[in-house]
């Protein structure tokens, strides 16, 4: 009787761990959550300069369709020429993606509820520049894409539509 009294909290051990280290799925399409994203980046001080800054920032956080598998994150926008999709292998490997007219290095990765992307690209006078793209839930549903490179940091929070 102890034996299996023993086992069976085991068992329910096992499970309590394998469901607390599920992954939080990105998958759906997002909208920009303008309020929210201004009060996440408040506007500098007036005199102290440029900065990532908010109050007010627009652009870069139209609608986007995220399908999240195992092994991938495909991240699609609309852009002025249509619709454009980007695959992230989520495994750490580098990969090349496509940014605007140039191309960029990528390294993707889960960190814990999180997936962290790394992106290298050229800058205006060729030296490489690095950002790092974070998304994330919180525990209202809301997604958070936080970017941080040499010009600071900005996040942007989206609305689940579908």
């Amino acid at each position: 009787m102890q034996r299996k009294l023993a086992l069976t909290a085991v068992l329910a051990v096992a499970l309590a761990i394998t469901g607390y280290a599920q992954k939080k799925d990105l998958s759906g399409t997002w909208t920009m959550d303008q309020a929210a994203t201004e009060a996440a980046n408040p506007a500098p001080a007036a005199g102290a300069g440029g900065g990532a800054g908010g109050g007010g920032m627009r652009g870069g956080g139209g609608p986007m369709t995220i399908k999240q598998t195992a092994d991938a994150l495909t991240i699609e926008r609309q852009g002025p020429n249509g619709a454009m999709s980007t695959v992230y292998k989520l495994d750490g490997s580098e990969n090349e993606i496509t940014m605007g007219r140039g191309t960029a290095k990528a390294k993707a990765k889960a960190d814990g509820d999180k997936i962290v992307i790394e992106q290298t690209r050229a800058g205006q006078d060729g030296t490489p520049t690095t950002s790092t793209i974070t998304y994330s839930l919180d525990d209202k549903g809301m997604l958070w894409v936080e970017t941080k490179g040499a010009n600071g940091s900005r996040k942007v929070a989206y609305k689940k539509t579908t």
